[in-house]
């Protein structure tokens, strides 16, 4: 089952208390309790370290990009909140729910294995770890660098979710796909089968449907803060590189300019991580719709008998179209992609005309 791969990152995740240690671990022990208690004190120890760290620095900027910086930092501190106490103390069983949705439907081959893209990513995020632990300590020294544990902890609780998002999204369009499947192939075969063999297939197809719809919500509501946390962080950290690249060309001169290259890089990563989720979110509605469409061309070819079971699928499709939302504030969509280009212009030109006063 192509589910071994949330039992990998399940695996991973754990060490960092980002997700329960197994696919049945429903009920933790009180020292997984413990653990998990403990992560989340020493990163608001190591969160508070890093901002006294940058608070000099904070200073020496312009009033709106000082508002941008807090607000970035608030919005990482956030981000772990809901992860370690939200989602793995108040809402853990969510984790089962989707899990159990995703487990009860059949997905359709894939061409690149699961596994191979989780692994591939946690060895590009060590090396650009890696490479960023090495330049700070370099550029400052290793007491200035350890002020920053606590950013390396939330830099990786992003990228962790991130990929998770993708891969889980993968897994839906999987299964969303075998239901177009499973369709077309009752349309080529509707001459061979009886109308109760017709009947009963559609009602299986229709069942599938609304267990998928049951897990996009459960993805909503374990993801959807997650992805607005993402995004919001990704957009203010390129309004600040953006900034310095347009007013401060000198940066980029010395050992202070391989910071920025490796803030860059973290940057782009993030964005993969934001298109991906979008593409895939779409393409699952548009899934959707080719099994609406394949519905309506089956309509014309059954009988009276079997006319009002496909109404009542065609009824169930339409009311369970799987939407995609960052924690209920706004539809994830293709169409995100422009809102997002058009926020990022409006606040680049608002941060420029403040440089200029």
């Amino acid at each position: 089952m192509d589910l071994e791969v949330i039992d990998t990152i399940f695996t991973f995740g754990k060490f960092a208390a980002l997700t329960p240690s197994s696919t049945n671990n429903h009920n933790p022990h009180c020292l997984q309790k413990l653990y998990e208690i403990c992560v989340y004190l020493l990163y608001v120890v190591g969160f508070s370290a890093s901002i006294y760290a940058k608070f000099p620095l904070f200073l020496n900027l312009m009033p709106i990009e000082f508002v941008l910086a807090i607000l970035y930092d608030l919005n990482q501190f956030s981000y772990v909140f809901y992860i370690l106490i939200v989602m793995m103390r108040l809402r853990r069983s969510r984790w089962f729910r989707l899990i159990k949705s995703l487990a009860a439907v059949k997905p359709a081959p894939k061409k690149i294995p699961l596994k191979l893209i989780f692994v591939v990513s946690q060895l590009v995020y060590y090396c650009l770890t890696t490479f960023g632990v090495y330049v700070n300590v370099w550029s400052t020294n290793l007491t200035v660098a350890a002020f920053y544990l606590g950013e390396l902890y939330q830099n990786y609780a992003q990228c962790f979710y991130l990929i998770f998002t993708t891969i889980i999204l993968i897994l839906l369009l999987s299964r969303y796909e075998r239901l177009s499947e499973n369709l077309s192939q009752l349309i080529r075969a509707r001459s061979q089968l009886h109308s109760k063999q017709v009947v009963e297939i559609l009602q299986k197809i229709k069942k599938t449907v609304l267990t998928l719809k049951e897990g996009v919500e459960v993805f909503n509501d374990i993801f959807g803060w997650s992805i607005l946390f993402t995004i919001f962080s990704c957009v203010s950290r390129t309004l600040v590189y953006i900034d310095i690249i347009i007013k401060h060309s000198e940066v980029w001169e010395g050992q202070v300019a391989l910071s920025y290259y490796h803030g860059c890089c973290r940057i782009l990563m993030s964005w993969v991580g934001i298109l991906s989720t979008i593409l895939l979110c779409d393409s699952i509605m548009k899934k959707c719709d080719e099994i609406l469409a394949k519905a309506y061309r089956l309509e014309v070819q059954l009988t009276s008998y079997e006319y009002k079971e496909i109404q009542v699928f065609i009824d169930a499709v339409q009311h369970n179209r799987p939407e995609f939302r960052a924690a209920s504030f706004f539809a994830i969509d293709r169409s995100t992609l422009f809102s997002l280009l058009n926020s990022l212009t409006t606040f680049l030109l608002v941060m420029i005309q403040f440089k200029q006063m």
